[in-house]
C-alpha cells in the first residue's frame, strides 16, 4: 500500500512539473517586460489582421524616452505546435525620439498574441503584446486596394456565404496606403491582386515602386481604376499599356457591355458612370457609343486590367453584377493568369533553385589515413616494447610504457584533426543566373552548407538575405480557440549587419539548405537571335556583357548543339544541322549535338550536359557537376516558364530557345558560418538567357512551328462565320467545349508576301478522332474540311493578305461535355524575293 500511494505522488508530482513548464513555456513566449524607458506599439499584418502562410509585415513603433538604445527586435512566429521561428532585426534608437520598424515575418500556425522584445547584450529590457484585429483565411487571394475609398471595393470579397459563381474561391480585399504599401517584393507577392483606383501610384517612394514593378512581372493581376480620376493612373502605367487618357466622359451603358462581356443576359439596368475616354489599344468592351470599358495588357507573365470607369465607383459596385464580374472575366480571359494569382504564394521557392548543389561534394582532405598510420605505429611500438620487455624479464615497465606511447599518439590525432579541413564547415554554392526576355539578370543562389558540430549554427553571405530551404504547410484551425504554445526554436532570422540565419544541426554533418534571390554580380546582358534556314536551325549569340563565358549549349525543344567561349564583346554562330531519324525512339549523338524526334525541353537539357561520348570517362566530382548544370539549367527553364505565365509545357516548349554556358572566373559572395568565413568551398555558377526567334530566316525562309503561334477565339453569326469580334478565353484559356463550335484566328508571324510550302493544324492526338476541322478559305468565303497534323493542299487559299488563318472545330459526337484544348499551327515557306 506503502509503494503504491509512493508511486501515485510521483506521478502526480511528474504532472505538476509538466503542467509547471507549460505554463512557463507559454508565459515566457508572451510574458510583458515593463520598462519605464520604453513605449511599444504593434500593429501585426494588415491594418491588424494577420494570414498564415505568407509573408506579412508587422509594424513596430517604439517612443524611447531614455538613453540611446542599440539592441535588437525579435518576435516569434508559429510553425506549428511545437516548433516556432524567430525573426531578429539589429536597430538604433536615440534618446528621446520615436521610431517604427517592420519585421517581415510568416506564421503557419494560429497565432493570438505577438510579442515584441527589445533585446540588449542577450537580455530581453522591455517586451510588449498585441492581438490580431482578424484573421484572414490563408485560402484566399489577398487583394490589396491602394484606393481613397477602399470601403466602396469591399464588394470583391469572396467568401462561402457569397460565392455566386460556386467556384469555391476566396477573395480578400485588404486596404493600403502610400504609408502601408509593401517596399519588400517578397510581401507584395502575397498579394495575387492589386487594384490601383485614384492614387497615383508615382506618389509611392522609389523602394515601393521598384516592388511593384517586381510585382507586376510575376503571374499577377493589377486593375487600374478610371473615372474622373483617371489621369492620376493612366500616364504611370503607359508604357505598359500604350493607353493615353483623351478626355472624361459619362455612360450610362457600362453594366449591359459588362454583362454582354462575361456572356450574362442583359439586365436592362442603367447606371450613369464618369468615364474616361482611352486611346491607343483596343478595348475587350465597348459601350453603346462605342467607347472603349476595358482593356487588357500584358506585362511579364502579369496582367493589367485598365477599366474606363472607377474601380471604386459606389453607384456601380452597388450593382450585384460587380460582385462577381471580376471573378468570372477573369475565369474567362485569363485562365493560366488568374489560376496563378489565386494560389499564389510567396512561401515558395522558385524552380530556379531546384537541384542547386544537390550532387556536387567538397574535396577535402582527410586526415583518416595518417590517423590510422599513428594508430599503426602504436601497436607496432607496443609490440616491439612487449618483446624486449619479456626477452629481459622486465614485463612489469610496459604498463608505464603503453600508456605514455597511448598519449603520445592521442596527442599526435589530436594534434593533426585540430588543423583538418574535415574538421571546418565545407560547402556548396550554386549560382543560378537567369536572364529573363527584358534582359534582367537575377541570380538565384543555392548554398549546402555542413558543419562538423552538432548544435545551432549561423549562416550569412556579405549581407544577403539567406533563407532556410523549408517547405512549410498551413496548420490552420478557424474553429480553434486555444492552440498550443510552441517552445522548440527551429529558425532564427536576423535583419542587419550580416543578415544572419541561425537552424539546428542535430546530428554532425547535417546539410543545410540555404536560398537567396541576389542581384547579379554580371553587368549587361546576353542577346542573340535564332532562325531556321534549309540547312537547319542558326543562332547568333552576342556576349554583351562584362564576363567571359565558357564554352556553352543551344537548348531548344528540337535539340542542342554547342557554343564557343564568348569574350565579353565577342559573338559566335552555331547550326543545328536537320537530321532524318531512322529510329525515333533512340536519340542521336552526331557532331557534339543531340538529334531526337519530339523530344521535352527538360530531357535535351539533360543530354546535351549530362552527357556525352566522354562522360563514362569523367572523374566523378566533375561528372556530378555536370549534374548539377543540368538541374540548373533546367531550373533557369522553370523560371521563364513561370516567367511566361506557365505557358510553355508540352508543345508550347518549341517557341523556347535557350542559351547556356558557364561565366569564367566568377566567385560567390562569402559564406560564413558563426561569423568565420567557410575555406573549403565549391561554386557553381550558369548563366542562361532566352533568346528570341525570328520568323523570316536570312535567306527568306519562314518557319513557324507547332506552339509558336497562340491563337485567339473569334465569335461567329448564325451562319458560323466569323464576325471579327474576338471572344474571350482565347489566348489564355487551354480547352474549349467542341459543341460551341470553336472558331480561332491565327496571326503567324512574317508570312506576308511568303509562297508557302507546308501547312499543318496540329492538335494533341488524343483530340484528333473527335473533332472535326475546317478552314477559312479566303476566295469562296466558305469553310473547307481539313485534315488534323496532315499538310492542307493550296494553303495560299486560307491565309488572307495580312497573313491571317481562320479555323474552326466541330464535332459529331453527341457528348456535350466533348472538347479540344487550344490547336496550333506548323508553317514553312519562302520570301517570294528573298535575296539568296
Amino acid at each position: 500500500m506503502r509503494n503504491r500511494i509512493r508511486s501515485l505522488v510521483i506521478v502526480l508530482m511528474a504532472v505538476c512539473m509538466l503542467f509547471a513548464c507549460a505554463t512557463a513555456a507559454g508565459e515566457t513566449m508572451h510574458r510583458v517586460i515593463r520598462n519605464d524607458a520604453f513605449e511599444i506599439r504593434i500593429v501585426p499584418g494588415f491594418d491588424g489582421k494577420v494570414t498564415y502562410g505568407k509573408l506579412i509585415p508587422v509594424r513596430v513603433t517604439i517612443r524611447n524616452d531614455g538613453d540611446d538604445f542599440e539592441g535588437v527586435l525579435g518576435m516569434n512566429a508559429y510553425i506549428g505546435v511545437k516548433e516556432y521561428d524567430r525573426y531578429e532585426k539589429e536597430i538604433f534608437i536615440p534618446a528621446g525620439s520615436e521610431r517604427e520598424f517592420e519585421l517581415d515575418i510568416r506564421v503557419y500556425a494560429a497565432q493570438k498574441t505577438f510579442t515584441a522584445e527589445l533585446v540588449k547584450d542577450g537580455e530581453v529590457v522591455c517586451a510588449a503584446n498585441a492581438k490580431p484585429t482578424g484573421v484572414i483565411n490563408p485560402a484566399a487571394m489577398l487583394i490589396g486596394v491602394l484606393s481613397t475609398r477602399p470601403q466602396n471595393l469591399k464588394n470583391l470579397d469572396i467568401d462561402r456565404e457569397n460565392d455566386v459563381l460556386a467556384r469555391y474561391e476566396m477573395w480578400q480585399t485588404v486596404p493600403l496606403t502610400t504609408d502601408s504599401f509593401p517596399e519588400n517584393a517578397e510581401v507584395l507577392s502575397s498579394f495575387g491582386m492589386l487594384v490601383i483606383d485614384d492614387i497615383d501610384p508615382a506618389t509611392l517612394s522609389e523602394k515601393q515602386q521598384a516592388a511593384l514593378e517586381t510585382w507586376l512581372r510575376g503571374s499577377r493581376i493589377l486593375i487600374c481604376g478610371g473615372g474622373a480620376a483617371a489621369s492620376r493612373n493612366i500616364s504611370y502605367f503607359s508604357g505598359k499599356t500604350g493607353l493615353k487618357l483623351d478626355e472624361v466622359s459619362f455612360s450610362d451603358g457600362v453594366i449591359e457591355s459588362l454583362e454582354k462581356l462575361i456572356g450574362r443576359n442583359v439586365s436592362g439596368k442603367s447606371t450613369t458612370c464618369v468615364t474616361a475616354v482611352l486611346s491607343g489599344a483596343e478595348p475587350l468592351a465597348r459601350d453603346a457609343e462605342g467607347r472603349g470599358l476595358i482593356w487588357r495588357s500584358e506585362t511579364g507573365a502579369g496582367r493589367i486590367y485598365t477599366a474606363a470607369f472607377a474601380a471604386g465607383d459606389a453607384r456601380l459596385n452597388a450593382e450585384s453584377l460587380m460582385h462577381y464580374f471580376w471573378q468570372q472575366l477573369l475565369v474567362d480571359a485569363d485562365q493560366n493568369t488568374y489560376s496563378s494569382a489565386m494560389y499564389s504564394n510567396s512561401d515558395t521557392f522558385s524552380g530556379a533553385f531546384e537541384n542547386a548543389g544537390y550532387a556536387v561534394t567538397v574535396d577535402a582532405k582527410s586526415f583518416m589515413p595518417v590517423g590510422l598510420a599513428i594508430v599503426a605505429g602504436v601497436l607496432v611500438i607496443a609490440c616491439v616494447c612487449w618483446t624486449v620487455l619479456k626477452k629481459k624479464d622486465r614485463r612489469q615497465w610496459i604498463w608505464l610504457i603503453l600508456p605514455v606511447v597511448a598519449a603520445a599518439a592521442a596527442a599526435g590525432i589530436l594534434l593533426l584533426s585540430s588543423g583538418a579541413e574535415t574538421n571546418r564547415p565545407l560547402a556548396v554554392i550554386a549560382e543560378n543566373m537567369v536572364q529573363d526576355t527584358s534582359g534582367t539578370i537575377v541570380n538565384y543562389s543555392g548554398v549546402s552548407v555542413a558543419v562538423p558540430g552538432f548544435g545551432r549554427h549561423s549562416y550569412s553571405m556579405a549581407g544577403e538575405s539567406l533563407r532556410v530551404k523549408q517547405y512549410d504547410y498551413v496548420d490552420y484551425d478557424e474553429e480553434e480557440n486555444q492552440p498550443k504554445e510552441p517552445d522548440t526554436l527551429r529558425t532564427c532570422y536576423t535583419e542587419g549587419g550580416e543578415n544572419a540565419v541561425s537552424a539546428e544541426s542535430l546530428t554532425p554533418w547535417t546539410t543545410v539548405e540555404l536560398a537567396a534571390v541576389l542581384p547579379s554580380r554580371i553587368q549587361g546582358k546576353v542577346s542573340g537571335s535564332v532562325w531556321m534556314e534549309e540547312d537547319g536551325l542558326h543562332a547568333e549569340v552576342i556576349n554583351e556583357t562584362d564576363t567571359a563565358f565558357e564554352t556553352g549549349y543551344l537548348i531548344t525543344s528540337y535539340g542542342w548543339a554547342s557554343v564557343p567561349v564568348l569574350a565579353p564583346g565577342e559573338k559566335a554562330e552555331c547550326l543545328m544541322t536537320k537530321k532524318t531519324f531512322s529510329d525515333p525512339q533512340n536519340p542521336k549523338y552526331e557532331d557534339g549535338g543531340l538529334y531526337m524526334e519530339n523530344p521535352s525541353m527538360y530531357s535535351v537539357i539533360s543530354c546535351a550536359v549530362g552527357y556525352d561520348d566522354a562522360y563514362a570517362r569523367m572523374p566523378a566530382e566533375e561528372a556530378r557537376e555536370r549534374e548539377v548544370a543540368s538541374g540548373l539549367i533546367s531550373g533557369a527553364a522553370e523560371a521563364l516558364r513561370e516567367e511566361r505565365g506557365k505557358a510553355t509545357y508540352g508543345a508550347f516548349e518549341s517557341a523556347v530557345f535557350l542559351y547556356s554556358a558557364k561565366p569564367k572566373d566568377t566567385e560567390a559572395s562569402e559564406l560564413k558560418v558563426d561569423g568565420a568565413a567557410v575555406e573549403r568551398s565549391t561554386n557553381l555558377s550558369m548563366l542562361t538567357a532566352e533568346l528570341a526567334f525570328e520568323a523570316v530566316g536570312r535567306t527568306g525562309v519562314v518557319f513557324r512551328s507547332a506552339g509558336m503561334d497562340v491563337p485567339e477565339r473569334v465569335e461567329t453569326d448564325e451562319n458560323l462565320m466569323p464576325t471579327g469580334e474576338t471572344l474571350q478565353g482565347g489566348r489564355t484559356a487551354y480547352y474549349f467545349a467542341l459543341n460551341e463550335n470553336p472558331t480561332f484566328l491565327f496571326r503567324p508571324e512574317g508570312v506576308e508576301g511568303v509562297k508557302i510550302s507546308t501547312l499543318q493544324v496540329v492538335l494533341e492526338s488524343y483530340y484528333v478522332n473527335i473533332s472535326r476541322a475546317f478552314a477559312l478559305n479566303v476566295e469562296t468565303r466558305e469553310w473547307d474540311e481539313i485534315g488534323l497534323g496532315t499538310d492542307i493542299l493550296n494553303p495560299e487559299r486560307y491565309l488572307d493578305e495580312s497573313g491571317r488563318l481562320y479555323i474552326q472545330f466541330r464535332s459529331d459526337s453527341q457528348d456535350m461535355y466533348a472538347d479540344i484544348p487550344m490547336p496550333m499551327i506548323t508553317l514553312e515557306g519562302r520570301k517570294e524575293h528573298a535575296e539568296d
